[in-house]
């Protein structure tokens, strides 16, 4: 079994009039690369679809009694859609500026405050990182020019796959002459 899905900006949707459930149904069917894989495949169940509370820019995660996590606070990756670990990262910082306002008796907005920096001192340059090349695909020969390029260069392929958890490579991901190394080198 899987459980397959596809998604899009709201105002893309909204702006070329796209149903996704068939585009999704389409891509399955057609799609050389994957098309394939699901040639045995029967749906269960219906198809159900929803916004997802993309983390692409900074809002405010706690206040007077207030903590959010994961989807209530907007955590969801920009580009992969993938939620679950950053929901889980900020239930554990929850969990722990919540046991300090406990035991200090304090669940003001000034005190757990401290909850939006952990998380974001963590999560927000992947988070950017994310919504840029979320932004990307707006550009579509140029999002197409560098998967194609991935595909035929094993360093720019590991250098894609690595940059969310390496620090170091964000910083030369900010670089235009990483680029032009990685494309034109």
């Amino acid at each position: 079994m899987a459980n397959v899905g596809a998604g899009m900006l709201t105002r893309t949707i909204s702006s070329k009039k796209v149903n996704l459930k068939e585009a999704m149904l389409l891509a399955i069917k057609n799609n050389p690369s994957i098309k394939d894989r699901f040639k045995d495949a029967n749906i269960i169940g219906n198809i159900d679809g929803w916004g997802l509370p993309l983390g692409s820019k900074k809002r405010k995660l706690s206040g007077n009694r207030i903590i959010l996590c994961g989807d209530a606070a907007s955590m969801i990756d920009p580009f992969s859609g993938e939620g679950i670990s950053n929901a889980m990262y900020c239930g554990m910082r929850a969990a722990e500026v919540s046991r300090d306002a406990i035991n200090s008796s304090n669940y003001t907005d000034d005190f757990l405050s401290g909850y939006d920096q952990f998380v974001y001192n963590r999560l927000w340059n992947e988070l950017k990182l994310s919504h840029t090349l979320q932004k990307l695909c707006n550009y579509p020969s140029l999002f197409n020019f560098v998967v194609n390029k991935a595909s035929k260069n094993e360093t720019f392929r590991q250098t894609i796959s690595c940059m969310f958890d390496d620090i170091d490579l964000r910083e030369k991901l900010r670089k235009p002459s990483f680029y032009f190394k990685m494309l034109f080198g």
